[in-house]
């Protein structure tokens, strides 16, 4: 079977390479040429690709990766700084190129701040709630993607990613009036992402929308401060919110049970 990593970068690049491993036919894309040619030392074929996808030169040669049996979309929207817009037009360019290359199908890396304006127990079936800017253009991209592929989609929405080399407390540390202090936290590490991706190429998703986040949600209070104390970094100083708003709290469960997996790191305090 021969898989499309389109998006090579800190969660794309050992998936494609953990893909590689268990036998596929791994393509991997990066923007710059000089990084998509280093690609070849894991075994990947790697293609520069810069989106969106407009000339013909751009489509014969990324024909191959484009015609893969899967493809998985994990193309971030940016900072601030990032038009919103372009960006879901770069998303729909690759995927009616990969549509009209033949394609089979998709899954598409979203994010479970589209479930941000609820609160309490959030599970796959419920009702997305976008805020911000960048929530709500991945679920116009979700929409889009989903009239496209229809059951060919499979849409993964990830909590907060952390892993060995990265963890949201270092750009925290030492901060004041930080809010939402008594939020829970939903967070999920970078080797279960890789082990239920790695799942969904095996086979198709009977669910069309799956999430994940461990089974672990102290506030980002209570959370944060531990890791800095863990890391002897300058705690950092939450706004304690007195409201009736207590935030969201994503239960992967049903996810883990169609997947067949458990997570390797389930309790957050002990993964560094």
């Amino acid at each position: 079977m021969q898989v499309a990593i389109c998006g090579c970068g800190w969660l794309g690049l050992p998936l494609a390479k953990a893909l590689y491993q268990k036998g596929y036919n791994v393509y991997g894309t990066k923007t710059a040429l000089v990084d998509a040619k280093l690609l070849a030392q894991w075994g990947i074929n790697g293609f520069q690709m810069q989106l969106p996808l407009e000339t013909n030169e751009q489509m014969e040669y990324l024909a191959p990766l484009l015609a893969s049996d899967v493809m998985v979309i994990n193309i971030a929207a940016g900072r601030q700084s990032v038009d919103k817009e372009q960006h879901y037009q770069n998303i729909m360019s690759l995927s009616h190129r990969a549509k009209n290359a033949g394609c089979k199908r998709i899954i598409f890396i979203s994010t479970t701040s589209v479930y941000d304006g609820r609160q309490g127990r959030v599970v796959e079936t419920d009702d997305v709630m976008p805020v911000t800017n960048s929530a709500l253009v991945h679920v116009k991209i979700e929409q889009a993607l989903r009239e496209q592929w229809g059951e060919q989609l499979t849409i993964l929405r990830l909590s907060g990613l952390i892993g060995d080399d990265r963890h949201p407390v270092k750009f925290l540390a030492g901060r004041q009036g930080i809010k939402d202090g008594n939020s829970p936290v939903n967070l999920i590490h970078l080797d279960d992402c890789i082990a239920a991706i790695c799942r969904l190429v095996e086979k198709k998703a009977e669910m069309p929308v799956l999430h994940l986040a461990a089974d672990f949600h102290p506030s980002r209070h209570d959370y944060y401060t531990q890791m800095a104390k863990q890391r002897s970094l300058p705690l950092p100083q939450f706004e304690i919110d007195r409201s009736d708003y207590n935030g969201k709290v994503i239960d992967a469960s049903a996810t883990l049970a169609w997947l067949g997996i458990s997570l390797k790191h389930n309790d957050l305090l002990s993964s560094k």
